[in-house]
């Protein structure tokens, strides 16, 4: 007995350290946050708070003599989600034990059980980078991007849909916090909204989390289509001018991620058009061979993402936060004699928090 536990006890920290690490490099969306440094550990208190900078300090014109007005001034509004958590379990029963007595063959069950519970623990993880966790059904999933694309009013002539969602207890509404914005185009990219947003320009704090929810199906791209292998070239290009156009060069996206069926829209445009595709060197250089450029923004399809639906990040602008030391932490086995079983457990406690002005949603909203 006392072997058996000094194996499992001794060699189960060491694996999931390693299991955890090939877990994100085997995933680009994981890989991308992991080399931006976005993984914090040690997290702490009873629910996750943060700040995001909502207003700049007034600017006024000034002429020599003229009397300076000094005040304080609150740029920040303060967000909080709460902790959600995962558990993938496995045990083996007394009598299987004994029937598997000896060091190899203990071994070799053990090794079948960890990498198969990380397994299975990293195919739901990742899929929930992409789900509200605000949902009903959902309040122990991560607040993924859903959590925040919640849309107004929104017709077929619009390119990009209002934002209405509430975010870590702040609305992503345009305007809600105040500011203004101008409105000097003759079509606006929503005409509900009635301002250039986001073309033109305004207060920050008019947009200050408002994501850009692109709307492919528009009638209003200048193709004569509403079909999105017909449009889908001009809404990643006017995606990431809006994007970076709101926030700077800092807000340009870092990759769209596409559903397989987007991405395969997306690849017949372009070959049709120039006959080849473009790597992007930067996944090349993660090991990614297949992800495309466009604008020097990387264009990927994953798995997890919606059928008909794209995602553009900017992985600046997101954090994955573990409460433990390690990504994904593991228990036991610890012997449970009401079962007269060993119970092996592998888990993750955080969540993921963003800006959601830096985000984008590629969808057929109207």
């Amino acid at each position: 007995m006392a072997e058996w536990i000094g194996i499992i006890h001794s060699t189960a920290p060491k694996y999931l350290s390693g299991a955890a690490d090939n877990t994100i490099r085997n995933r680009l969306i994981l890989t991308l946050i992991r080399q931006k440094g976005r993984i914090t550990f040690n997290e702490s208190s009873h629910e996750c708070n943060w700040d995001v900078e909502y207003a700049e300090q007034p600017v006024s014109a000034y002429g020599d003599g003229g009397t300076l007005d000094f005040s304080r001034h609150d740029l920040l509004r303060q967000m909080k989600i709460d902790w959600r958590g995962y558990k993938a379990t496995d045990m083996m029963t007394e009598k299987e034990r004994l029937e598997n007595k000896g060091d190899i063959a203990i071994v070799k069950r053990y090794d079948r059980i960890m990498p198969t519970l990380t397994k299975s623990l990293r195919n739901k993880f990742c899929g929930e980078f992409f789900i509200d966790g605000y949902a009903t059904g959902n309040e122990n999933r991560l607040h993924g991007l859903e959590s925040f694309f919640g849309t107004g009013t929104t017709v077929a002539a619009d390119r990009i849909a209002e934002p209405s969602d509430t975010y870590g207890g702040k609305s992503t509404a345009l305007g809600n916090e105040g500011g203004s914005w101008t409105s000097d185009l003759t079509t606006k990219p929503n005409a509900n909204a009635a301002t250039d947003w986001p073309d033109g320009n305004g207060d920050p704090e008019y947009d200050y989390i408002s994501p850009k929810i692109v709307n492919y199906s528009s009638s209003s791209w200048g193709t004569s289509s509403t079909s999105w292998e017909n449009n889908c070239e001009r809404v990643l290009r006017q995606s990431t001018i809006w994007l970076t156009q709101t926030s700077g060069k800092d807000g340009r996206p870092d990759i769209y991620l596409l559903a397989g069926d987007l991405f395969y829209g997306y690849k017949n445009k372009i070959e049709s058009l120039r006959r080849i595709t473009v790597p992007h060197k930067g996944a090349q250089d993660l090991g990614f061979d297949d992800v495309l450029n466009q604008d020097g923004v990387m264009i990927d399809t994953d798995f997890d993402v919606p059928s008909g639906v794209g995602y553009g990040l900017n992985v600046d602008q997101m954090e994955l936060g573990s409460l433990d030391s390690v990504l994904f932490s593991s228990r036991g086995p610890e012997y449970d004699i009401k079962t007269d079983s060993w119970l092996f457990l592998v888990g993750f406690f955080g969540n993921v928090r963003y800006n959601p002005k830096h985000f984008a949603k590629l969808a057929a909203i109207a």
